[in-house]
Protein backbone atom coordinates (compact mmCIF):
# COMPACT_ATOMS: atom_id res chain seq x y z
CA UNK A 1 0.00 0.00 0.00
CA UNK A 2 2.70 2.21 0.86
CA UNK A 3 4.45 1.82 -2.63
CA UNK A 4 1.30 2.05 -4.23
CA UNK A 5 0.96 5.65 -2.55
CA UNK A 6 4.79 6.58 -3.21
CA UNK A 7 4.06 5.75 -7.13
CA UNK A 8 1.06 8.29 -7.55
CA UNK A 9 2.89 10.52 -5.88
CA UNK A 10 5.58 10.34 -8.03
CA UNK A 11 3.05 10.71 -11.00
CA UNK A 12 1.39 13.54 -9.86
CA UNK A 13 4.73 15.72 -9.26
CA UNK A 14 5.55 14.46 -13.04
CA UNK A 15 2.23 15.55 -14.58
CA UNK A 16 2.26 18.82 -12.18
CA UNK A 17 6.21 19.17 -13.40
CA UNK A 18 5.41 18.71 -16.99
CA UNK A 19 1.96 21.44 -17.57
CA UNK A 20 2.66 23.95 -14.92
CA UNK A 21 7.07 24.08 -16.23
CA UNK A 22 8.23 25.22 -13.18
CA UNK A 23 11.25 25.81 -12.61
CA UNK A 24 14.47 26.53 -9.77
CA UNK A 25 16.89 28.91 -9.82
CA UNK A 26 19.51 28.23 -7.88
CA UNK A 27 22.86 30.92 -6.64
CA UNK A 28 24.79 30.77 -3.63
CA UNK A 29 21.98 32.27 -0.89
CA UNK A 30 19.16 31.97 -2.58
CA UNK A 31 16.31 29.49 -4.20
CA UNK A 32 13.92 31.35 -6.94
CA UNK A 33 10.92 28.63 -7.74
CA UNK A 34 9.02 29.89 -10.32
CA UNK A 35 6.59 29.06 -13.14
CA UNK A 36 6.86 29.71 -17.20
CA UNK A 37 3.82 31.70 -18.01
CA UNK A 38 1.57 30.14 -21.04
CA UNK A 39 3.10 30.26 -23.99
CA UNK A 40 6.20 31.01 -23.38
CA UNK A 41 9.49 28.92 -23.76
CA UNK A 42 12.87 28.92 -21.76
CA UNK A 43 16.25 29.54 -24.63
CA UNK A 44 19.38 28.50 -23.61
CA UNK A 45 21.96 31.57 -23.46
CA UNK A 46 25.46 31.33 -21.93
CA UNK A 47 24.75 35.04 -21.02
CA UNK A 48 21.23 34.20 -18.30
CA UNK A 49 21.08 31.16 -16.92
CA UNK A 50 16.74 31.90 -16.94
CA UNK A 51 16.22 33.44 -20.34
CA UNK A 52 12.33 33.16 -21.68
CA UNK A 53 10.85 34.09 -25.29
CA UNK A 54 6.75 34.33 -26.07
CA UNK A 55 6.57 30.86 -28.32
CA UNK A 56 5.44 32.83 -31.42
CA UNK A 57 6.25 32.97 -35.05
CA UNK A 58 8.13 36.14 -35.77
CA UNK A 59 8.99 37.43 -32.45
CA UNK A 60 11.97 39.65 -31.84
CA UNK A 61 15.15 38.99 -30.45
CA UNK A 62 14.55 42.34 -28.49
CA UNK A 63 11.38 40.59 -27.07
CA UNK A 64 12.17 38.36 -23.74
CA UNK A 65 11.92 37.94 -19.65
CA UNK A 66 14.02 36.52 -17.43
CA UNK A 67 14.71 36.21 -13.51
CA UNK A 68 18.23 36.73 -11.93
CA UNK A 69 19.52 36.63 -8.59
CA UNK A 70 22.94 38.38 -7.45
CA UNK A 71 23.88 37.74 -3.71
CA UNK A 72 26.11 39.84 -1.30
CA UNK A 73 27.58 39.93 1.63
CA UNK A 74 25.87 41.93 3.58
CA UNK A 75 22.38 43.53 3.63
CA UNK A 76 21.87 44.80 -0.21
CA UNK A 77 19.96 47.80 -0.79
CA UNK A 78 17.55 47.85 -3.69
CA UNK A 79 17.59 51.88 -4.70
CA UNK A 80 21.59 51.99 -3.96
CA UNK A 81 21.28 49.02 -6.68
CA UNK A 82 18.95 50.74 -8.93
CA UNK A 83 20.67 53.98 -8.71
CA UNK A 84 24.02 52.34 -9.71
CA UNK A 85 22.37 50.10 -12.30
CA UNK A 86 20.29 53.89 -14.09
CA UNK A 87 23.39 55.70 -13.58
CA UNK A 88 25.80 53.15 -15.72
CA UNK A 89 22.80 52.91 -18.16
CA UNK A 90 22.92 56.54 -18.72
CA UNK A 91 26.76 56.68 -19.18
CA UNK A 92 26.43 54.07 -21.68
CA UNK A 93 23.21 55.23 -23.46
CA UNK A 94 22.91 58.86 -22.55
CA UNK A 95 19.36 58.96 -24.48
CA UNK A 96 17.62 56.45 -22.43
CA UNK A 97 14.70 57.35 -20.70
CA UNK A 98 14.05 56.42 -17.32
CA UNK A 99 10.92 56.44 -14.83
CA UNK A 100 9.03 54.60 -11.74
CA UNK A 101 7.00 52.14 -13.24
CA UNK A 102 3.79 51.65 -10.91
CA UNK A 103 3.27 47.52 -10.44
CA UNK A 104 2.17 45.71 -7.36
CA UNK A 105 2.57 42.12 -6.43
CA UNK A 106 1.23 40.44 -3.43
CA UNK A 107 3.55 37.76 -3.31
CA UNK A 108 6.80 39.69 -2.39
CA UNK A 109 5.57 40.55 1.18
CA UNK A 110 8.32 40.78 3.79
CA UNK A 111 9.00 37.24 5.34
CA UNK A 112 12.25 35.32 7.03
CA UNK A 113 14.18 36.23 3.85
CA UNK A 114 12.55 38.91 1.78
CA UNK A 115 12.09 42.35 2.97
CA UNK A 116 8.90 43.30 0.93
CA UNK A 117 10.74 46.02 -0.75
CA UNK A 118 10.42 45.62 -4.51
CA UNK A 119 10.44 48.60 -6.71
CA UNK A 120 9.96 48.67 -10.90
CA UNK A 121 11.36 51.18 -13.33
CA UNK A 122 10.66 51.46 -16.69
CA UNK A 123 13.47 52.02 -19.45
CA UNK A 124 12.81 53.31 -23.03
CA UNK A 125 15.61 53.45 -25.55
CA UNK A 126 16.28 55.61 -28.47
CA UNK A 127 15.50 52.48 -31.14
CA UNK A 128 11.82 52.42 -29.01
CA UNK A 129 12.79 49.06 -27.20
CA UNK A 130 10.99 49.39 -23.87
CA UNK A 131 12.00 46.99 -20.44
CA UNK A 132 10.72 46.95 -17.08
CA UNK A 133 13.30 45.99 -14.58
CA UNK A 134 11.45 45.07 -11.37
CA UNK A 135 14.44 44.79 -8.41
CA UNK A 136 13.51 42.64 -5.14
CA UNK A 137 15.08 43.22 -2.15
CA UNK A 138 15.92 39.83 0.19
CA UNK A 139 18.04 40.18 2.67
CA UNK A 140 21.76 38.68 0.91
CA UNK A 141 19.90 38.88 -2.47
CA UNK A 142 18.90 41.44 -5.25
CA UNK A 143 16.41 39.20 -7.31
CA UNK A 144 15.27 40.86 -10.75
CA UNK A 145 12.84 40.52 -13.19
CA UNK A 146 13.10 41.61 -16.65
CA UNK A 147 10.58 42.33 -19.03
CA UNK A 148 11.85 43.41 -22.85
CA UNK A 149 9.90 44.31 -25.97
CA UNK A 150 11.13 45.42 -29.27
CA UNK A 151 8.77 48.27 -29.10
CA UNK A 152 5.46 49.67 -27.13
CA UNK A 153 3.16 47.14 -28.53
CA UNK A 154 4.83 44.68 -27.69
CA UNK A 155 5.38 45.77 -23.92
CA UNK A 156 2.17 46.47 -23.54
CA UNK A 157 1.00 42.63 -25.37
CA UNK A 158 3.43 40.79 -23.15
CA UNK A 159 3.20 42.97 -19.83
CA UNK A 160 0.27 40.57 -18.32
CA UNK A 161 2.61 37.74 -18.91
CA UNK A 162 5.24 39.57 -16.74
CA UNK A 163 2.55 39.79 -13.75
CA UNK A 164 2.08 36.16 -14.24
CA UNK A 165 5.76 35.01 -14.47
CA UNK A 166 6.25 37.78 -11.21
CA UNK A 167 3.02 36.30 -9.55
CA UNK A 168 4.53 32.72 -9.78
CA UNK A 169 7.82 33.71 -7.81
CA UNK A 170 9.09 32.19 -4.85
CA UNK A 171 12.04 33.03 -3.12
CA UNK A 172 13.82 31.18 -0.47
CA UNK A 173 17.24 31.48 1.96
CA UNK A 174 19.31 29.32 0.40
CA UNK A 175 22.96 27.82 1.41
CA UNK A 176 23.98 25.94 -1.82
CA UNK A 177 27.67 25.00 -2.46
CA UNK A 178 28.79 23.53 -5.68
CA UNK A 179 31.23 20.76 -5.59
Amino acid sequence: MKNKAYLILFFVLISVNFYAQTKMLTGNKHLIILDIPKNWIQVQTDEIPFLIKPYEKEVSDNTYMYVYGLDYESSPDLNLWIQGNNEGLKNQIPDVKISDFEINFDNLKSDSFLTGRYRAVKYIYPDSKEEVLLVIETKTTIVTAVLSAKDHDEFTKYLNSFKELVNSVKINKANVTFK
